[in-house]
């Protein structure tokens, strides 16, 4: 069988993951790339084998058959639809969009090329204890659902860990004049996917946001080299599940110890579950039966899942949907929406249709 020719359109930081994972796997060839920064894309392709360094859009697509697209996110709409109209297989990194109007868009065009693979890097799907505790719920082990609680806690405002927050590769995420959607926009899209893929859809939220001054050697900042640091850096969520639960969801960059820490937890009238990525994303903590009685969990171990990248490629080979595809990145940037405009009116917002 002839290799799937892939191309990486934005060859900033996160593009070398998206780089390393498909030079890993077999039948697969990095044969493109595209930067709109002179002389990235030359040194990404150098760094990484890449035999093509494409001037534009067209002469990417000619040379592929699937992109990857790693722009800055407020740049995701504009080269997914352009692969998407080129007949081209996308993986998008998420968010899909920073707009709901701009997730329509796309969502439209993917549903008109149902022969196209389309999916979003909502990366945390790869574990297994997430993927084991979705058709737990589903199949109704738990009961009815009751309570969900789940947070994803970072501290590089706190710590200097990855790095400042002043340098190149963190300054954007803070300042809404660089397209950032702040902490609710990076990793809140994370934490929404994962809790409402496991527990199922909600039908509003209340959300309140902050954006509080960053600390650099001392000195607390509210601007940077004259543009605010305006980018939400915190995230109160309350949830209301089409099934009748309630949930909460939190997300900050100032969780002191944590560097990067997922948790989910869902509690329903027959049994609890319970997953924490930050110790392992192959153990799901489940307290059923007669368990239940005692307050005692046990600990279930499953074998790793395929990484986002594994199963685009697999769709991509067999023609068989995999999630979160196109749609379902549309859906997460409606709930994101909704927590926006919640954050404004401080009232519970519907999730408006995509």
């Amino acid at each position: 069988m002839t290799a799937i020719r892939v191309g990486i359109i934005g060859t900033g930081g996160m593009a070398k993951h998206h780089a390393a994972a498909f030079r890993r796997m077999p039948g697969v060839k990095l044969a493109a790339c595209i930067d709109v920064v002179p002389g990235r894309a030359e040194a990404f392709a150098d760094l990484h084998g890449v035999p093509f360094v494409a001037k534009d859009l067209g002469q990417l697509f000619d040379a592929v058959d699937a992109a990857s697209i790693v722009t800055p996110d407020r740049h995701h709409a504009v080269p997914t639809l352009a692969a998407l109209q080129a007949g081209k297989h996308v993986l998008c990194e998420k968010p899909l969009t920073v707009t709901l109007d701009e997730a329509r868009q796309v969502a439209v065009a993917a549903a008109a090329r149902p022969e196209l693979v389309g999916m979003v890097n909502l990366s945390y799907r790869r574990s297994a204890a997430m993927q084991e505790a979705a058709k737990l719920v589903a199949s109704g082990r738990l009961g009815d659902l009751r309570h969900v609680h789940a947070h994803y806690l970072q501290t590089w405002l706190s710590s200097e860990i990855w790095g400042g927050w002043t340098s190149e590769a963190f300054l954007w995420r803070v300042k809404k004049a660089a397209g950032s959607g702040g902490v609710l926009g990076d990793i809140g899209v994370h934490i929404i996917d994962l809790t409402t893929a496991v527990a199922g859809d909600i039908s509003r939220v209340r959300c309140d946001l902050r954006s509080f001054p960053k600390v650099h050697r001392g000195e607390r900042h509210t601007e940077w080299q004259g543009e605010a640091l305006d980018a939400n850096d915190s995230a109160l969520i309350q949830l209301d599940f089409t099934g009748g639960a309630l949930g909460v969801v939190q997300t900050t960059r100032w969780a002191t110890g944590h560097r990067n820490h997922l948790r989910v937890s869902v509690h329903g009238t027959h049994g609890g579950l319970r997953f924490d990525l930050d110790e392992s994303e192959e153990k799901l903590q489940l307290c059923l039966d007669d368990d239940i009685l005692n307050a005692e969990w046990k600990t279930l171990e499953f074998e790793p899942a395929p990484t986002i990248w594994q199963r685009f490629i697999r769709a991509v080979k067999t023609g068989e949907r995999e999630q979160p595809d196109i749609a379902r990145g549309a859906w997460v940037q409606a709930a994101l929406d909704a927590c926006l405009r919640s954050s404004e009116s401080g009232a519970w917002e519907t999730i408006a249709a995509v």
